[in-house]
Order: C-alpha cells, then structure tokens, then sequence
C-alpha cells in the first residue's frame, strides 16, 4: 500500500473518530439565549463529565487564568496557586495580577541580584514563571493617562521595561502578558480625567479616548527603546465590557490602539447576582441586582470584538459569579452554592464553544474598588469549577505563541 494511501486513510478514520465524539458530547450550555426569570426556570445543565476538547471542535484550546489577591511572592506562589489548581483539577496557565507605573519597582534601585529579586515586577514575574505560570500584568496609573504620554514617568517606564527585559534575558522562552491602563473606559479608574472640561460629551469623551491610545502607545514605544520589541510582550487591549458613563460613544471601540498595537484583546464583565455591591444609586430604585449569563455579559462583547478586531484572539480578562441567586439571599446573607455551581458549568462551556475566545481569568477576588461580592471560589464542597474547565487545557508560553498572531 503506498504512503499517500496510508495518509489519506489515516485522515479519513481520524475525521470520523472526531464526528464519532461530537454526536455523543453532552454540550453544556445548551438554552436559549434569552434572560428568562431566574426563579423560573430550570437550566439544562450539562453531566458532569465533558468529553470534548476545545482544540478539537473550535480550532484553538482554551486556557484557564485566575485572578487572586495575593502578592506572589515564592511562598505565596507555593501555597496558593496548588490550591488553586486542585479546585480546577488541573493547572492554570496563567495568573492575573496588577501592578502601578508609580510602584516603587520603579523607581528603587533594582540592578544588583538581590535588589532585583526583590523588586515587585521581576519577583512576580519570576516567580509565577519558575512553577509554569504565564502572567497578566495590568499596568495602571495613580495619574492621569496624558500625564503617561507626556512623559512625567518616563524614568519609571524605562526601568520597568529594563527590568522586564532583563527577566527575559534569563531564555527559556519567557513572555508575559502586559495590559496597560486595564477598564479605560470606566470612571472607576484614576486615569478616568479631562485636563480640560469641553461642554459637548462627545468631545469629552473624543479627548479621554485620544488620550487612552497615545499613553498605551508610549507605554509599549518606551519598551521598543529598551531593547524589547514587539515579539517579546503579547500586549493586550483590556477595557471593562461595560463602559461607564454607558453611552454609545463610550464604546470600548473608541479606545483601541490599533491592530498593529495590540496582540490580544479582551474585557472585564461578571454575573454580580444579588451581592451587596448591586445595591446602588444607579440603577433604578437603588438596586442593580439580577442574575446574569453569557446571553448579557458575554455575547455583546465578543461580537463587538469580534467586530473591532476580527482576527486577534479574545481573553475574557475578569469574570466571576457571585451566589445570592435572590433579593432574599442578599437580605438574608445566604448563598446559593448549586446555582453558582450552575453559572459556572453553563458559562463557561459556552465560552469554550467560542472559536475566537483563546482564555478565561476568573476574579477569586470577593473585596475590589471599596465593594464586596462574593465572588470567591468556595474551597470546600464546591465542584462546580472543576466541572465547568473539564475541556480546558494547560498551555505553556511556546504553544500559546502558536495562537497569537
């Protein structure tokens, strides 16, 4: 039998295997998308065991990230990462952390060993990377973003690209993700300023988005000068989902850099359910509370992405659910730990059956920008996260690099 034979052969019983697995793969997620009454309707939940592989139905993996508040240091990365990692059944391969330009990394002397190995920036860094972590760093600001571009922390952008690069200079195929000036488009961030107050909202608006695009510019050209092209960083676009003030023309699309800046792009958005944060004077009556899925805090998003950037992977940058399913469980402070265990099996395959969507980062975090949401993983009787992951994958720097255009 000759080779080209034996190939297409080879072919043909490996298409059917695949066509085999998917007529007999419970999809989890499988509703319609329409917001239904939460108190009335009865999820069709997937098994708890998940068969498919992403790589194999959508043409990418998916990865798992998560987000804690830890400072990660050697010990923290070896106490709570395996935790982390037992919770989902296996590896994550990346974690989020944020860090500010005015961080003293940036400004104390950093050059000798020990100084460097104590530095914030190349510590975490190092430390994530040494037990097979990728990190996403989000670079913010105490200042404004036209404070950024004009140079007032040059010095301190220097030294954060001279350290990063000497964290790349150790090899071993070392890379970080970098996203500067993450939710932009939020007025819960200090960056969110006007140096001037033009009366027309569009032209406010027009002025911070300008203002957005030229610091993430020289943020990444003060990185170019140091020696660290654009091979070296995957740089990420990471604006909120949701814009505040929540106007059309504050679109995250108004903020983006440009395809030839940006690598991944990605947004922040979260099923709050009933929480105490969701008791707000924005929204009618003072409360915004309602339980969420991915018909209202992903699908917008990803097709505007999808939209904006039709050919750079999509990273949901932050996500998280809470467990007061009701009004009367936010009242009563009780928890609903089957319907968050629900959430997560159902929103997450449907982000796994998102061919563009290359990662997820789940926010372990329950205290965040003065409110609480408990948002946490619970860490006992809880499996709902190990179910929700089943098909997603571990993957190191070298196969990622495959994924990222």
């Amino acid at each position: 039998m000759s080779k080209a034979l034996v190939s297409v052969l080879s072919l043909i019983l490996i298409l059917t295997t695949i066509l085999a697995c998917q007529a007999s793969t419970s999809i989890p997620g499988n509703v319609s998308a329409a917001t239904p009454d939460p108190q009335n309707t009865i999820l069709e939940l997937p098994t708890p065991t998940l068969t498919f592989l992403p790589l194999v139905r959508n043409g990418t993996p998916k990865f798992l990230g998560i987000i804690m508040k830890h400072y990660w240091s050697k010990e923290n990365v070896e106490q709570y990462m395996p935790e982390a990692d037992a919770l989902a059944g296996k590896q994550h391969t990346a974690v989020g952390w944020f860090i500010d330009i005015q961080d003293p990394a940036f400004y104390e002397d950093w050059e000798t060993e020990s100084a460097l190995n104590r530095n914030n920036f190349y510590r975490q860094l190092e430390q994530l990377w040494q037990k097979g972590y990728i990190s996403l760093v989000k670079i913010g600001s105490t200042d404004t973003a036209r404070s950024v571009y004009e140079g007032k922390y040059d010095d301190r952008l220097t030294q954060m690209a001279k350290i990063y690069k000497r964290w790349l200079d150790q090899g071993g195929s070392r890379k970080a993700m970098l996203a500067p000036l993450q939710e932009m488009n939020g007025d819960w961030v200090a960056y969110y300023d006007y140096p001037s107050e033009p009366e027309n909202i569009k032209q406010k608006l027009e002025q911070r988005q300008r203002d957005f695009r030229l610091a993430y510019n020289h943020i990444q050209d003060v990185f170019i000068r140091n020696g660290v092209d654009r091979s070296m960083v995957w740089w990420v676009f990471a604006p909120n989902g949701l814009s505040s003030p929540d106007v059309p023309e504050n679109g995250f699309e108004y903020y983006y850099p440009g395809d030839d800046r940006v690598d991944l792009v990605g947004f922040a958005s979260y099923n709050y359910g009933f929480c105490p944060a969701t008791l707000s004077s924005v929204c009618a009556n003072g409360d915004c509370g309602r339980w969420e899925n991915y018909d209202t805090i992903y699908t917008p998003y990803i097709t505007r992405m999808q939209k904006m950037a039709p050919t750079k992977p999509i990273l949901i940058t932050e996500t998280g659910s809470s467990a007061m399913y009701t009004k009367e469980d936010r009242d009563n402070n009780t928890y609903n730990y089957a319907k968050k265990a629900e959430w997560m099996v159902l929103n997450y395959g449907y982000l796994a059956r998102q061919p563009m969507v290359l990662g997820v980062f789940y926010f372990d975090v329950n205290d965040f920008d003065g409110k609480a949401c408990d948002l946490s993983l619970p860490r006992e009787n809880f499996d709902g996260y190990r179910q929700a992951v089943a098909g997603y994958q571990y993957l190191p720097a070298s196969v990622l690099d495959e994924y990222i255009p």
